[in-house]
């Protein structure tokens, strides 16, 4: 077995493809097959392909290889099997012209390690339209015991050749498929692995597609290590001991789309340890005792997109210490939490899902106590945009140790508490969200954080505490109404609110974007507006000062006014000039003086 690297040119677009090579096989024969009595093991050596039936013909008598249904094809392999040296074992039913519509592996609980295991070393194992499952031949069924006296499974292993440079590879394919009772709790003993040896994942990978199956009642469903381009495919993975599909260290560039994985005893889904460049689509993962999808340490640069994630005991998706991943167009609903971030997660953009009626919180996010493989573990520099948080049992967005991170023109509805709580969390930023009907529909800052919300029409905020504030900014120099009726200062190119105990007190602040801007060629300009009719006689008012001596041109613009109407600018009790409305319902004029003082603004309808 070796590697060759095929370079496919279609339309200006390079793919690299990886892909195992092997000379076409050779007729199965006595010479592959050896039996050892001893050790009570098969070994299938060479570039050979052998069924079931083959190694019953040309391997020993005394192997307990037995075919208990000739009708049926059922098998029942009472030895551990190994296939060596690039050899391949088809296991096919009927529907895909072969030997085994069922294959019983033995697995007796009478006394320790009484069972038997498939396991392929440098070797393929081909599954297809069979039923694989351990058997207790004491009960005349499965085996469902896996602490004490173990469990059936099978293996596929690659490794380097001895002489470090060679790459010995195997693979395991399983369609149309139902495998289960399988493995546990033992390393590559789980049910079903696929696993590089050695940690040589650069030079060596394994390999397989895992397609249109039911795997159940395993330890785990399935569980790889180093494995290279696999695919997942519309798979039923169901009531596995713990995980259901568990894709581990340096497992790369593996499709996992369309499987139902459900009730399964921890995280429904889980790619762990350097596991890069993996698509996760239109999976659904609902009823598991942990997460509906995790992405865990160094998962990165990913594509979580269009799953469903219902009913899990954790959160829907959870991201641990992984960077640079896309979640997009995920529904996470009656989970613990709809989206957890981690341990450092930082730099993934998350956007368009419905993390809705969860029974805690919306978004959760936090540092967490286990160390990050770099940085200080605090959650930095994500994004979240377009989401709908909507009927969250609690908090829609929990914020704790997390900084830089970008929340814009999110949908929050309907949750029982705070739209978002946030502590010890600086420089982040809330634009552009929409807040409805939250039984405390405000951002609440605690806990000494400082954030801004920038650019958004109507919101409300609280200050929990003296170290903590909020700063209301707008890009266009908008100036904001607020029921503390505290003053914006407008500068060259942006205006903002800085919003503290001292100002604000201990009560909920809200805020109204106005239709009105003031933008100061140089220094700044505080402006309180103080009346603001947008209908009656729609007349306007407001102050400006900034206290130095020098002369400075402010550029307005004054809307919410009748369009083609002619209204006068009033300044300190002074007509100074009048300006008919444009199609917009806005005047735009320019103001130059001294604004050392306070002048008082006003526009009304000219007479």
């Amino acid at each position: 077995m070796f590697k060759k690297y095929i370079i496919i040119l279609f339309s200006a677009v390079i793919i690299l493809t990886t892909i195992p090579q092997r000379i076409e096989a050779t007729s199965c024969g006595s010479a592959n097959i050896r039996w050892a009595p001893s050790s009570n093991r098969v070994y299938v050596k060479g570039d050979v392909e052998c069924t079931l039936t083959e190694i019953k013909q040309f391997g020993s008598g005394l192997i307990p290889l037995t075919l208990l249904d000739q009708t049926n094809k059922i098998w029942f392999l009472g030895a551990n099997l190994f296939l060596q040296e690039g050899a391949k074992l088809i296991l096919h039913g009927s529907p895909a012209g072969g030997d085994v519509d069922e294959l019983r592996l033995k697995s007796n609980n009478l006394n320790s390690n009484n069972f038997v295991k498939i396991s392929a070393d440098w070797g393929t194992i081909d599954i297809d339209s069979t039923k694989i499952t351990s058997w207790d031949e004491n009960v005349s069924g499965p085996d469902t015991e896996y602490g004490q006296y173990k469990r059936a499974y099978i293996q596929v292993r690659s490794r380097l050749d001895t002489d470090g440079v060679t790459p010995h590879e195997s693979r395991m394919d399983i369609k149309n498929s139902d495998v289960s009772y399988l493995g546990y709790n033992g390393a590559e003993a789980y049910g079903l692995s696929w696993k590089v040896l050695g940690g040589v994942f650069d030079g060596v990978g394994v390999f397989g597609d895992v397609v249109n199956n039911k795997i159940h009642n395993n330890y785990f469903g399935v569980y790889t290590y180093g494995a290279e381009a696999m695919t997942f495919v519309d798979n039923e993975v169901y009531e596995n001991i713990k995980y259901g599909l568990d894709t581990h260290d340096d497992s790369d560039y593996l499709t996992i789309d369309g499987n139902n994985v459900h009730n399964n005893g921890s995280h429904g889904i889980i790619c762990s340890q350097r596991c890069n460049n993996l698509t996760i689509t239109n999976n659904t993962s609902s009823n598991n005792g942990g997460n509906g999808i995790m992405l865990h340490r160094n998962t990165n640069d990913s594509l979580i997109e269009n799953n469903i994630l219902y009913d899990n005991t954790d959160s829907g998706i959870a991201i641990f210490d992984s960077y640079r991943n896309t979640l997009k167009n995920n529904d996470a609903k009656r989970n613990k939490n709809g989206v957890r971030l981690s341990v450092g997660s930082s730099n993934n953009i998350i956007e368009d899902n419905n993390f809705s009626e969860n029974s805690k919180y919306g978004m959760y996010f936090y540092k967490g106590r286990d160390l990050p493989t770099s940085g200080d573990g605090r959650i930095k520099s994500n994004t979240f945009k377009n989401n709908t948080i909507n009927a969250n049992v609690s908090v829609a967005i929990k914020i704790q140790q997390a900084d830089s991170n970008i929340f814009e023109g999110n949908e929050f509805i309907g949750n029982t508490s705070y739209v978002a709580e946030i502590q010890d969390s600086n420089d982040n930023a809330f634009e552009k969200n929409t807040l409805i009907g939250n039984t405390f529909n405000y951002y609440y800052a605690k806990s000494n954080t400082a954030n801004t919300i920038q650019n958004s029409n109507s919101f409300a905020t609280k200050i929990g505490d003296t170290l903590s504030s909020m700063t209301i900014t707008n890009s266009e120099n908008a100036v904001y109404q607020n029921s503390k009726n505290i003053a914006t200062v407008v500068y060259p190119f942006n205006s903002e609110i800085i919003l503290n105990r001292s100002n604000a007190g201990s009560s909920v602040v809200s805020f109204n974007q106005l239709n009105f801007s003031a933008t100061p060629t140089d220094e700044s300009l505080v402006i309180k507006p103080i009346i603001w009719n947008i209908d009656g006689d729609f007349s306007k008012k407001w102050t400006a000062i900034n206290g130095l001596s020098s002369s400075v041109t402010v550029t307005h613009i004054v809307g919410n006014l009748t369009p083609i109407v002619s209204y006068d600018v009033i300044v300190d009790g002074t007509l100074w000039n009048s300006f008919v409305a444009n199609d917009s319902g806005e005047i735009i004029f320019d103001y130059t003086d001294i604004f050392q003082n306070t002048k008082t603004f006003e526009v009304k309808i000219s007479l």
